[in-house]
């Protein structure tokens, strides 16, 4: 554990105030109840204005994350997705999928859910890092604020809970400036944390070795007593449980205990074959951190920059009262948590070069570090307010508005990958689960991984037959809906009785007329599929009656 000396209050940023020791004095829970409720109200508007502006979702991994838990409320099992995708999402959201329903408005508000959680997750770490009321409520609203904490606050994948557990447990194991050190059994909580964050990410696994080590450091520290070695020992082993469960499975599922980490490189090489060197693939976490959120960076900058121009000022007078507070005390506790972000990003920036990393938004595995980073900045520009002369403080808020401007102005030029609403997939897929009957089959054209979307809307993943793979490891397969013939052959194979494509003349010749539109999409009822010559008509029969409507249809 990380013990730096004591700071004296005014240095540090002032002594703590009421109530900023966690599990403390009784009067000490009403301010940290006030506090907790206005981090997770700014959340949950930073959250609604997210929604409002437009987000739904990161790519198109969050509706397919949707599928799989929709399919796991339909048939529950130990490992809900065969793949290399962890648990511990589809449990959650399965679970809730089977107590109220399994659609992609719930999902998405287990995700504004999951968002709020998070924010209080990281209020209780920046509690614990600090030992400072003020500052970790400070550090705790950026951290709930920055674009990329804003956006997974309500995107239906894990990375934000994840992070937000990982940051948590490290913190556990972290003494605040004025101390005292953490009692070791925080050291549980903060194992049992690890277990949820490695059985939903990978990206929490080298967090959870470093936390290990870090834990039997602890315990072997002299001065602790037995039942205080035996709980950070105990912190140690529950840490590793989650990836040596997932190990351990992959050993008895597929026969290999790497298994996942097979997929994962053969589903990466398979997507881009030749892939970046290297060198770029080692710098490519940090350099997503910074293209990604600038300010975040900018803002300790511009911090050291006032306060080394306040410093100069009071230097040419010797008895005028310091302009700005010593920082540096204040930002030792922070040793720690930076140690182990920075590790985790060196293992990440490993597992990129030989593949083993995620495909797309490399940011969203520094989740960790990023909040960090938003919980120092905000404590340490939140101490300078405090301690700083008037003067400083107009400097100090006019860089902060520089750093801003420079964001707004420069972060749609530094961004790769964009956010893709999927709004038409999703609107057609509500209107075929309003407009279908229960259990009627749906053939689904596939164009890209959008057509998860349609699947996520509508509801029944068992009911929905996309028209072919578009899985990069499988041979390229045209789209049926690119014929009246092959549509015909494909229908009739799933006995699809609706068809859910985009507005197209091959469409409207087997099927005719859509029943719905949205956008480039339409919903179709499926023809009937053709049947042999019926015997003659006997007397009083007239013409051959009309195909069964699709509402009859399996």
């Amino acid at each position: 554990m990380l013990r730096p000396a004591p700071a004296p209050g005014r240095e540090a940023g002032g002594a703590l105030d009421d109530g900023s020791s966690m599990g403390g004095a009784p009067a000490s829970a009403a301010p940290f109840a006030r506090d907790l409720a206005l981090v997770a109200l700014a959340k949950a508007a930073v959250s609604a204005l997210v929604l409002a502006l437009g987000f739904r979702a990161v790519s198109d991994d969050d509706f397919a994350r949707v599928v799989l838990a929709q399919a796991w409320a339909h048939a529950p099992q130990l490992d809900p997705t065969g793949t290399s995708w962890l648990p511990v999402p589809f449990w959650l959201n399965g679970a809730l999928f089977l107590l109220l329903a399994p659609t992609l408005d719930v999902a998405r508000a287990v995700a504004f859910a999951l968002g709020l959680a998070s924010a209080a997750l990281v209020y209780v770490s920046a509690r614990w890092i600090t030992g400072d009321r003020r500052a970790a409520l400070a550090g705790a609203l950026l951290a709930g604020a920055f674009p990329w904490s804003a956006c997974l606050g309500v995107a239906t994948v894990p990375e934000l809970p994840a992070a937000a557990l990982s940051l948590f447990a490290v913190a556990s194991l972290v003494t605040p400036p004025a101390g005292p050190a953490p009692p070791a059994g925080r050291a549980l909580l903060g194992a049992l944390a690890l277990v949820l964050a490695t059985l939903s990410r990978y990206e929490p696994w080298p967090v959870a070795v470093a936390f290990a080590a870090l834990a039997l450091l602890a315990a072997a520290r002299l001065g602790q007593g037995r039942a205080a070695q035996a709980k950070l020992a105990l912190a140690a082993l529950v840490a590793l449980a989650g990836p040596a469960a997932w190990i351990a499975w992959n050993r008895v599922a597929h026969g290999e205990a790497l298994h996942f980490l097979a997929r994962v490189a053969a589903y990466r090489n398979a997507v881009s074959p030749g892939g970046d060197g290297s060198l770029l693939r080692l710098f490519a976490y940090p350099a997503a951190m910074v293209r990604e959120e600038p300010e975040l960076f900018l803002s300790p900058i511009a911090l050291a920059l006032v306060a080394w121009r306040a410093r100069r000022s009071s230097a040419r007078g010797a008895r005028a009262p310091r302009a700005f507070p010593p920082l540096l005390r204040a930002a030792l506790p922070y040793a720690l948590p930076g140690a182990v972000a920075a590790f985790q990003i060196a293992a990440l920036s490993l597992a990129l070069v030989r593949d083993g990393a995620p495909t797309h938004h490399p940011e969203r595995a520094t989740l960790l570090a990023l909040l960090l980073l938003a919980l120092a900045v905000g404590d340490l520009t939140a101490r300078a307010f405090r301690g700083a002369s008037s003067g400083a403080r107009r400097a100090l808020g006019g860089a902060l508005l520089v750093v801003l401007f420079v964001g707004v102005v420069f972060r749609p030029h530094l961004r790769r990958e964009h956010f893709n609403p999927r709004t038409d997939e999703v609107a057609i897929g509500r209107a075929a689960a309003e407009l279908t009957p229960p259990a009627a089959p749906v053939l689904v054209e596939v164009i890209d991984y959008g057509h998860l979307a349609t699947l996520a809307a509508l509801g029944r993943p068992g009911d929905a037959h996309p028209d072919r793979s578009i899985d990069p490891r499988d041979p390229p397969v045209r789209s049926s809906f690119d014929d009246p013939a092959s549509l015909a052959r494909r229908a009739a194979d799933v006995g699809a009785a609706y068809l859910i494509g985009r507005v197209r003349p091959s469409v409207s010749a087997f099927a005719g007329p859509p029943l719905e539109t949205r956008g480039a999409w339409g919903l179709w009822a499926a023809p009937a599929p053709p049947t042999r010559a019926a015997p003659p008509a006997g007397p009083g029969e007239g013409a051959p009656g009309r195909a069964p409507s699709a509402e009859a249809a399996p």
